[in-house]
């Protein structure tokens, strides 16, 4: 306690001499009842005091909502600084947004209502913002199993470290796509023009191949911060592989249709979308959903082999083989 005291008067107090930066925590919460109290606990308790909590409520049937109130009422002197939205189910990424329309903080990370944080989770990342005049800061995290040891997942550096080689180095998982290890100025966020994906699997991917696109400047801090949650029953890791597959295609392909080919994250890992929506509609041997993207299967078509990229060149061999036969076969597809 003598410790939390003494980080929580420090943050304060760095807060009112060099102005310290206003944080957007959101939270989407959907059927989380046996987790909700411990993530927010961990948010409340942070040590860093210039922060605004968005829970959306999306449309959750069970107790969730109800144990957040009860838990938000032990913390009156963060209750000015939360907010709940509630919406009818529109899934994860419509969840997200619905967030992002709410924050007010020159900075916004996310976090996952059935995980949990450090108390200096929050502070430990603006800090290294600031002192590196850093756009996006990201960090280690733990993953959290029911009957094994918590593990320590640690990111990677990588060069160049702005925006262009963010983008590469997340597709070709250099560094994860997590949009709760991530501190993003909220500059970064084009709502008006953002592609939502429309699927739940690799929504983060979307999300993030737009957002960290546009970043001068990206930071590690090789810290874990994050307790993340495995093998949580219900949760899309244990969805079928051939329904995540299917949802991580098509919003692969989603991204590649909208986005314009000239200029943005297209030009820097545009090869790494297709590929990946690719690889995993043929590997499901979903030839009607390559048909419905007839732009993309003719890209994957002219397409160089790649070397030094997360589809190997086997699936490559194989994904072009693929749409060679989809091309021969078209007309009775």
């Amino acid at each position: 306690m003598a410790f939390r005291f003494f980080v929580k008067n420090q943050v304060r107090m760095s807060n009112e001499i060099g102005k310290m930066p206003t944080v957007s925590v959101i939270v989407p919460v959907y059927k989380v009842e046996a987790y909700i109290r411990q993530c927010a606990v961990s948010l409340f308790e942070q040590t860093y005091e210039d922060i605004q909590f968005i829970f959306v409520d999306d449309g959750s049937p069970d107790r969730s909502i109800d144990i957040l109130l009860g838990t938000i009422t032990e913390y009156p002197d963060r209750e000015s600084d939360t907010i709940i939205i509630k919406q009818e189910n529109k899934g994860l990424p419509a969840a997200r947004m619905a967030g992002l329309v709410k924050a007010a903080g020159e900075y916004i990370i996310h976090v996952d209502s059935d995980d949990w944080v450090e108390p200096d989770y929050v502070g430990s990342l603006v800090q290294k913002a600031v002192e590196e005049d850093a756009d996006v800061v990201y960090c280690d995290f733990f993953k959290e199993y029911d009957k094994k040891p918590a593990k320590i997942d640690k990111e990677k550096d990588f060069l160049p470290s702005d925006g262009k080689g963010a983008v590469k180095a997340m597709h070709n998982s250099v560094i994860r796509a997590y949009m709760w290890n991530k501190l993003v100025k909220r500059d970064l966020y084009d709502l008006d023009n953002m592609i939502v994906p429309e699927y739940g699997y690799h929504e983060d991917i979307v999300f993030q191949t737009q957002i960290l696109y546009g970043a001068k400047k990206c930071c590690h801090l090789s810290r874990p911060l994050y307790h993340y949650r495995r093998r949580r029953s219900g949760s899309l890791t244990g969805s079928s592989l051939i329904r995540t597959r299917k949802q991580s295609a098509m919003n692969m392909f989603a991204l590649y249709d909208a986005l314009p080919k000239d200029r943005g994250p297209v030009t820097a890992c545009g090869t790494d979308i297709l590929l990946r929506g690719g690889w995993y509609s043929c590997v499901i041997l979903d030839f009607k959903l390559l048909s419905k993207h007839p732009e993309a299967v003719e890209a994957l078509l002219d397409m160089d082999y790649v070397k030094h990229c997360r589809v190997p060149i086997a699936k490559q061999v194989y994904t072009k083989m693929c749409c060679k036969l989809l091309r021969l076969f078209a007309k009775w597809i």
